[in-house]
């Protein structure tokens, strides 16, 4: 179960690749909406895995029930987008080796009111995407290095503190005690254009902070997500 949980957990992070799954395969899965019909749902532990019909073809999905917010039964239909996929999956919980599952947090039952009870008052807050900076519109830190040169000069900079001037793109709060951070800065070339890093301070999306942080290079966080660099227990500075 924690294995599951922190697929999904990273998943919203920056829907990194696992199992076989490229970067490209990942980002083009994030950019299609895709709209299921309930064939089967089974809630099992902490997981709801549901057997849809998309297009003809069964695709098996897993998410949390704070995501989908609702109960849903065989021929009810539901949107989703994205996701990660794990290749002949084990679920202990449902007895059963999946070929292809679907690890998804971005899903809603359509034409579905959901409950008022606590529970689902408490469930994410869908909020608007924050536009990404382009090149020039950052001005680099005073003594400090772009995300491009962090990437670049990655071994050079492992384990060195570096000061960086960039836009909070996403915020992940409370993940393996740490709120994650994805920033841009207008610099890079993708996939090198997003810099993942960890605070335990309140970041808000969309700011333009200055921050300070240790960086570490080929960091693995279990689950098959690895970073080529990740900045560390960062600081704002004022």
């Amino acid at each position: 179960m924690k294995i599951l949980k922190i697929i999904l957990i990273i998943s919203v992070i920056l829907h990194l690749p696992i199992n076989g799954m490229s970067a490209d395969d990942t980002t083009a899965a994030a950019e299609k909406t895709y709209i299921g019909t309930v064939k089967s749902a089974q809630t099992s532990g902490k997981y709801t895995y549901l057997q849809l019909d998309v297009e003809g073809k069964e695709v098996w999905v897993a998410t949390m029930p704070e995501y989908l917010k609702v109960n849903v039964s065989p021929g009810d239909k539901v949107e989703y987008m994205g996701g990660t996929t794990m290749i002949n999956f084990e679920s202990k919980a449902m007895g059963k080796t999946f070929d292809t599952i679907l690890f998804i947090t971005r899903i809603h039952a359509l034409n579905k009111e959901m409950p008022s009870d606590d529970f689902h008052k408490k469930a994410p807050v869908k909020t608007d995407p924050v536009t990404a900076p382009k090149a020039g519109d950052i001005e680099k830190a005073a003594g400090g290095k772009t995300i491009s040169e962090l990437f670049v000069n990655s071994e050079k900079l492992k384990d060195q503190e570096i000061t960086l001037r960039a836009k909070v793109m996403k915020v992940s709060k409370n993940v393996i005690k740490k709120n994650w951070i994805t920033f841009q800065d207008g610099t890079g070339a993708s996939p090198d254009d997003k810099l993942t890093a960890t605070t335990t301070e309140n970041i808000t999306p969309g700011d333009i902070i200055v921050v300070k942080g240790t960086i570490r290079t080929n960091v693995n966080i279990g689950a098959g997500y690895n970073y080529k660099i990740l900045l560390e227990d960062f600081k704002t500075v004022k």
